[in-house]
């Protein structure tokens, strides 16, 4: 039924056996202890290709670490189910969430944007959890219960995954198929073709777009609306912690990291396209609040900023971990966001439960599109020659570049409440 893959250089085998026993318990409770409903492991020897196993399950299992990300084996075995999943795309044109993904240690690791859009990803091991991976909730005995509701959700995503069926696969197939990371992948380009390339911003020009509610608004949909204003540019979800709007806080992050203009577009019904005005080579990052998910006009804004042919690379969702009403739901608000999920936008996504959380994710978007802009460009007459840096450098390198761009290099212009649509700072 499933395969669950995983990277041995991390000398985890024990922790994975048993989560990996756990969740086919877990589905034998809710199918029966069939031999349809049996799940494989990795094996622990050194394989030339991908397991057998791999090209016919119904769903992948995958526990993502720094190791996994540059593991020729783990890098192989990831990319054929994907393959597998967009056969039957192209086949019946109906998409297969088939692969559930788990930040097993998510220490220093920093997803590609074909991983992070690919699959359910299980990144959320239970409020105010302290442990940094799940074998630290494992050895934990007090979070037996945390550990135990993280093990059915993956039992329910790998089983609902599962009856979508998948195109099997030969391994003469397999072996066509070009692994999306792993050590040192070369560029995917032939002799005398410069390499395709995404469009790139001609400056650093970030749109925030709010997708957030007024005050009025937010009365039918939930209890607490002190945080709510006269306008969505004046939310406040921070509070008491900060009184600064989320749009200020992810203003002067941007800037921080290098942004040479902002735009603030706030989504409303009135215009049917909120991004028109955009120039095509701006980035753009979207700031929900989850709450909107209630809202009427929820699944018309994001058809819209689906349609609108912007350059999305982001969805941030700020779901205030002190919020006590926001906690309480917030299993239910990330549910109803996971019907409209950033991959339809071609973008990556992040939480941010807090300023600093909210901060940081901004310095990522901001290292992700506008570091990626500059590493592509190929040196004249190398366009064919490996990097000199390997995944798991190149990830050290880049945690490294966010903290970085966090440090102030001066003081930030006054981010002050204007219109949509208006442009701060220099530049």
């Amino acid at each position: 039924m499933f395969y669950t893959s995983y990277a041995g250089s991390t000398g985890d085998r024990g922790p994975v056996q048993r989560f990996h026993s756990d969740v086919q318990n877990e589905i034998y409770c809710m199918l029966g202890r069939r031999p349809r409903n049996d799940g494989s492991l990795q094996r622990a020897e050194p394989a030339l290709g991908p397991d057998p196993d791999v090209l016919a399950c119904r769903s992948l299992l995958v526990l993502y670490s720094v190791d996994y990300l540059s593991d020729s084996q783990c890098a192989l075995e990831w990319s054929v189910f994907r393959e597998r999943m967009q056969r039957r795309l192209w086949r019946t044109g109906e998409p297969a969430d088939a692969l559930v993904g788990v930040l097993w240690r998510p220490d220093s690791l920093v997803l590609p944007r074909a991983v992070a859009e690919t699959g359910q990803l299980l990144d959320d091991l239970g409020e105010g959890y302290q442990e940094p991976d799940v074998p630290g909730l494992q050895r934990d005995p007090s979070a037996w219960e945390r550990y135990r509701k993280l093990v059915r959700r993956v039992a329910e995503r790998l089983t609902r995954a599962a009856r979508t069926p998948l195109p099997a696969m030969s391994s003469a197939e397999s072996g066509t198929v070009e692994p999306y990371f792993g050590p040192a992948q070369p560029r995917r380009t032939r002799r005398g073709q410069p390499p395709s390339q995404a469009p790139r911003p001609l400056a650093r020009h970030l749109v925030v777009a709010l997708l957030a509610g007024t005050r009025s608004e937010m009365e039918r949909l939930r209890g607490s609306v002190d945080t709510y204003a006269e306008t969505a540019q004046e939310w406040r979800p921070f509070r008491p912690q900060s009184d600064e709007p989320a749009a200020g806080i992810a203003g002067r992050a941007a800037y921080a990291c290098g942004a040479e203009r902002l735009t603030f577009v706030t989504l409303d019904v009135t215009d049917a396209d909120p991004l028109s005005e955009v120039e095509a080579s701006a980035v753009v990052v979207v700031l929900v609040d989850p709450w909107m998910t209630g809202h009427p006009s929820f699944p018309v804004h994001w058809d819209r900023l689906t349609r609108s042919g912007a350059r999305v690379a982001a969805v941030v969702t700020v779901l205030p971990r002190l919020d006590e009403e926001s906690r309480q739901s917030a299993d239910r608000l990330r549910e109803a966001l996971a019907r409209t999920p950033a991959r339809q936008l071609g973008a990556s996504h992040h939480e941010a439960g807090s300023p600093d959380s909210l901060t940081h994710a901004m310095a990522a978007v901001m290292a992700d599109v506008f570091a990626d802009a500059r590493e592509e460009d190929p040196l004249p007459d190398r366009a064919e020659e490996p990097p000199l840096e390997n995944t798991a450098e190149r990830i050290v390198r880049r945690e490294r570049e966010r903290a970085g761009w966090l440090r102030h290099r001066g003081n930030w212009p006054p981010l002050v409440t204007g219109t949509p649509r208006e442009s701060w700072g220099g530049g």
